[in-house]
């Protein structure tokens, strides 16, 4: 047996079959049957046998052996600085049973390095099932390897190293739900080489953490109108919600592929945008998209619009004239741009062609304005533009009855405003005095009227235009008696008939009670006679 020590290792691996199937009786053991050692390391292993009457009990192995220990039916040897796996090889030869093998390996442990744990790169919607993968390397023996994943301390999932070889990675996967709470979240993967059995401790090794990011993300919404005009504002906006987490979204807004300005609000899981929107002289018209876009670590919601950018100016109107004496020809004229339709004071005109209006210039004219009116059809919408002149015409002055009455009739003793106005341009004084004694009426000045001021007037209305006359005629009426005096008196004649009826009635009363009152009947005759 002594040459077993220069046999290769294959050739203990072919002895160690050939004895196992030549069917020598007996029992064999060695213990610890699975040895293990840290690198470099020393370990004692026990041959031992069932054999009464052993003649000899020995080990091979390639490693250096000394013998420890020994008994009757066993036989220990400490094996120095082991480096790698080894086979080891326990015989015995029985003086009944033969000779006995038995095998088995020391292992030397090797611990888990390195641990790495895989996420998903992107960012985990909420609601959405991610898986997570850990792998490790090294972590012999692998019977005794147990992979666990973590999220913060939390255990979330161990599992034993399903593959065996050490050459190879280990790998476990877990699938999780992602939720709101598991945004920021540090989540890990630890590796347990757990030979505590063996008197060789627990190697533990992890993973470095991966912060987790989910995130809720609906759909935003812009509001905006549908119409813009060049060199006017318009404010418009965006809004999303349902929105996680909102301090990490950012928003946009841009026109024509122009960013916008905006005013950002952030409100628990709401994000809104707002801007002014304007397009300056020059550019075209059109239609403009308007562009919101909302991001989210690496994820992006975007929503686009419409706006009809369009250019509408006030109509262009020209007056020959605005200021012209009564009977002067005055000419209009009122364009717009192309496309629009034209109104001038009202009567529609062809579109795209200017408008025109001559008048002659009269008394009712004076202060009437002339307006032009545009007006332009954009996506179905009317669009209104109006420009007006005001137009003064000048002619004589004029005493109209309604503005000066011809016959005026106060009651003497009343308090009264004379009036008498004057129309023209510009506008004339009036003066209303009487012809024999040149006495005139404070016109609009209150006036206590007496019998001295009747009599005809002649007003007299005078601007630079010239002059206009009329004669008006004051009649003072008598001051109507006081009706006190007349109602006293028919109070009391009404009262003393009602004492003289009174008084007589009383006096009947008296001659009954007396007895004396009889009344006489005349015959028939001397009543006819009478």
């Amino acid at each position: 047996m002594a040459l077993l020590k220069t046999w290769s290792k294959l050739s203990l691996n072919l002895l160690v079959f050939a004895v196992t199937f030549s069917g020598a009786p007996g029992i064999m053991w060695i213990e610890p049957p699975d040895p293990v050692t840290t690198p470099g390391g020393t370990v004692v292993v026990k041959c031992s046998t069932d054999c009464d009457q052993p003649l000899l009990i020995g080990l091979e192995t390639q490693l250096d052996k000394t013998p420890e220990d020994n008994g009757t039916r066993w036989r220990a040897f400490r094996l120095r600085n082991i480096t790698q796996d080894s086979l080891l090889l326990c015989f015995v030869n029985c003086k009944d049973k033969g000779q006995m093998l038995h095998s088995t390996n020391v292992t030397v442990i090797q611990p888990p390095e390195p641990v790495k744990l895989e996420l998903p790169p992107q960012w985990i919607l909420v609601g959405q099932n991610f898986t997570l993968r850990c792998q490790v390397w090294g972590g012999k023996p692998r019977q005794n390897l147990t992979l666990a994943l973590l999220r913060g301390s939390q255990e979330l999932s161990r599992q034993k190293a399903p593959e065996q070889d050490p050459r190879k990675a280990a790998e476990i996967t877990f699938t999780a739900t992602a939720r709101i709470e598991d945004h920021g979240v540090n989540f890990s993967c630890r590796a347990e080489l757990d030979l505590q059995p063996q008197g060789l401790g627990l190697y533990q090794k992890s993973s470095a953490p991966v912060e987790l990011h989910t995130f809720g993300l609906g759909t935003p919404h812009l509001t905006s109108p549908k119409l813009l005009e060049v060199g006017k504002e318009e404010n418009v906006s965006c809004e999303i919600d349902e929105l996680f987490p909102v301090e990490n979204a950012q928003i946009h807004l841009s026109l024509g592929g122009r960013s916008l300005s905006s005013s950002v609000t952030r409100s628990q899981d709401m994000l809104r945008a707002t801007a002014i929107a304007t397009i300056q002289e020059g550019d075209r018209e059109g239609q403009w998209e308007l562009t919101c876009n909302v991001t989210l670590g690496n994820q992006n919601r975007e929503v686009q619009g419409n706006l009809t950018i369009y250019s509408f100016p006030l109509p262009k109107l020209v007056i020959s004239e605005s200021n012209v004496s009564e009977g002067t020809l005055v000419n209009v004229t009122c364009e717009a741009r192309t496309g629009a339709k034209v109104y001038l004071n009202g009567t529609p005109k062809s579109p795209g062609k200017a408008a025109q209006l001559s008048l002659k210039a009269a008394e009712e004219h004076d202060g009437s304005w002339i307006t032009c009116q545009a007006v332009l059809e954009v996506l179905g919408e009317q669009l209104w533009r109006n420009r007006s002149l005001k137009l003064l015409v000048q002619y004589g002055p004029r005493l109209k009855e309604a503005d000066c009455p011809g016959t005026w009739a106060w009651p003497e003793g009343t308090q009264q405003i004379p009036r008498c106005r004057a129309s023209g341009n510009p506008t004339p004084s009036v003066a209303c005095v009487r012809d024999y004694d040149h006495m005139s009426l404070p016109l609009g000045v209150p006036l206590k009227v007496s019998r001295s001021h009747a009599g005809p007037y002649r007003c007299t209305a005078t601007s630079r235009r010239g002059q206009a006359a009329k004669y008006v005629t004051v009649t003072i009426a008598e001051p109507p008696r006081d009706s006190v005096p007349i109602i006293m008196g028919v109070l009391l004649t009404v009262g003393l008939a009602i004492m003289a009826g009174t008084i007589a009635a009383l006096c009947l009363r008296q001659r009954k009670r007396r007895g004396s009152y009889e009344p006489q009947m005349l015959p028939l005759r001397d009543r006819q006679a009478d």
